[in-house]
């Protein structure tokens, strides 16, 4: 009996293993680093000039240091969480859109809503697929 639990639980190991290292991984990192990713991924996607990307940079960088201190202090509150991050995303619009033009910020905000949309998509929040 205890052989067949152990060959059981050995089973489960084996197959459960594998499968969280197929997870893809979250990039993280110092607020820099992240600053500078986003900056890049930016930089190309709405194609800045070096002059903007330096002021993006900034700006990147200043309001990841922010939402983390956002979410250092709302822990528990959900809702809190999620409206200081909004009210910082509003923000950093604000800001970005002084430092490209109006046909780059605009692309932005349409990139930024489909990411959204994506994300939404993979958390089944859509409804799709689901039985009534």
């Amino acid at each position: 009996m205890k052989n067949l639990l152990f060959s059981m639980l050995f089973l489960v190991a084996l197959v459960t293993i594998p499968l969280q290292a197929q997870q893809p991984k979250r990039e993280g990192g110092t607020p820099e680093e992240m600053a500078k990713r986003q900056t890049d991924r930016m930089k190309k996607s709405l194609e800045l000039s070096d002059a903007q990307a330096v002021k993006v940079s900034e700006i990147n960088l200043k309001f990841i240091k922010k939402q983390a201190e956002a979410k250092k202090n709302v822990t528990e509150n959900r809702t809190a969480m999620r409206e200081a991050m909004v009210k910082l995303r509003n923000e950093r619009q604000t800001e970005l859109k002084t430092a490209m033009s109006d046909a780059q910020f605009n692309k932005m905000l349409e990139q930024e809503k489909e990411t959204m949309q994506n994300r939404g998509e993979g958390r089944g929040q859509k409804g799709e697929g689901r039985q009534k």
